[in-house]
């Protein structure tokens, strides 16, 4: 008790900081600076630096009960377990910023990503303008140009964009100006030109329409209630690995979602049947195109979230992360948090057939799970039919 009134600061201080050497070096192994500039290595324990951070701000800090403590425990011993036997701890690092979030106000969380991100991409353009990274360069089979301008791969970059447009807007509350929504119009066509990636010029430019109508989207909202919008999320996750599982390229509906998809109903197919679903998660064996433009023979990389939840770290983990991500719809809607209820839902979307929605530094907003949400929290009456 001590220890809470004299360093009254320190819980928010730890976290922001422990946030950000976190984010910051996940980031850039998801660049060309890696290796090139700075030692993989010391990037990992730079991230295991952070952890450690915000644990201590956690067991010094937090109110929890014993009860409390022994859930949140036994949670991160099954996380931990299925990340191991996956070989990648992602969800568990994840968890423990998720826990260690409590109290800290989100809209500080929201800034300081929007901050280190944005700097971290133009850091990284200027590297890759100057040669001192490669900028890597994709041709697709059409002949259209990708390019990653420092990042490993164009749709990698496609997707930092998306989320920092989204966070942006997050942390205006969605109170923009029309200056702002040309803005983010433009930044949609400037990334689709960039990288040639559909999904993200397709989510990316509904979520410039759902900003411009925001307020007719909270009623709509609110006359679905939380109980339909989690019927809807759960409904489209099962949907997504129903035709992932019985696809097939003799069914002409399935193949035109698939092409759609660039080929991702196909990778998640290969998945199911090289692959049975573990309880506890299994190391998968995947050749990607990032990093690199030389030929990758046998390609295998399983893009989206949810398959490569249920795949890699297995049944019980996908359980547990559906049921957290209908748990956080429903606390968002309950406190009247319309913004950060949208910003979930594209979330959502996205990790349908992407692989990012695990990595801080991608996406923040599980973070909000026990933080403090004041910020966003609108009265009853602020929209009304």
């Amino acid at each position: 008790a001590k220890i809470k009134e004299k360093f009254s600061f320190a819980p928010e201080y730890l976290y922001l900081i422990g946030l950000f050497i976190y984010i910051a070096f996940q980031f850039i192994q998801g660049t060309m600076i890696l290796y090139r500039l700075i030692p993989g290595n010391f990037a990992y324990h730079m991230q295991l630096l952070a952890i450690f951070i915000v644990i201590v701000k956690a067991v010094l800090f937090d109110d929890h009960s014993l009860k409390d403590w022994s859930i949140l425990i036994l949670l991160g011993i099954v996380l931990w377990s299925s990340g191991s036997n996956a070989v990648v701890l992602d969800i568990f690092y994840y968890y423990i910023f998720i826990v260690s979030a409590k109290g800290i106000d989100f809209k500080k969380i929201a800034t300081l990503f929007f901050i280190t991100i944005t700097s971290g991409l133009i850091i990284t353009f200027a590297l890759a303008k100057t040669g001192l990274i490669s900028g890597l360069t994709y041709t697709r089979p059409n002949g259209a140009m990708r390019y990653a301008l420092g990042t490993i791969y164009p749709s990698d970059l496609a997707a930092r964009c998306f989320c920092l447009m989204i966070v942006y807007a997050l942390i205006k509350n969605f109170k923009l100006c029309i200056p702002e929504y040309i803005g983010m119009a433009a930044t949609t066509i400037w990334v689709y030109v960039v990288t040639d990636t559909k999904v993200d010029l397709i989510l990316m430019s509904l979520f410039v329409i759902v900003a411009i109508f925001y307020k007719p989207v909270v009623i709509a909202l609110k006359s679905l209630t939380s109980k339909k919008i989690a019927i809807i999320l759960g409904g489209a996750v099962s949907i997504l690995i129903l035709i992932s599982y019985f696809y097939t390229p003799e069914n002409k509906i399935l193949l035109a979602i698939n092409n759609a998809l660039s080929g991702r109903l196909y990778f998640s197919k290969v998945a199911f049947d090289k692959y049975n679903v573990t309880s506890l998660g299994q190391y998968i064996e995947q050749r990607g195109f990032g990093g690199g433009t030389k030929t990758i023979l046998n390609y295998f990389y399983i893009d989206s979230s949810y398959i490569r939840v249920l795949m890699m770290f297995g049944a019980i983990t996908f359980i547990i992360m559906v049921l957290f991500l209908l748990y956080l719809s429903y606390s968002f809607m309950n406190n009247h948090a319309y913004s950060l209820e949208i910003i979930l839902i594209f979330i959502a979307l996205s990790a349908l057939i992407d692989q990012h929605m695990w990595e801080l530094s991608f996406n923040i907003i599980f973070l909000a799970t026990f933080a403090n949400l004041q910020t966003f929290s609108i009265r009853r009456t602020d929209y009304t039919l």
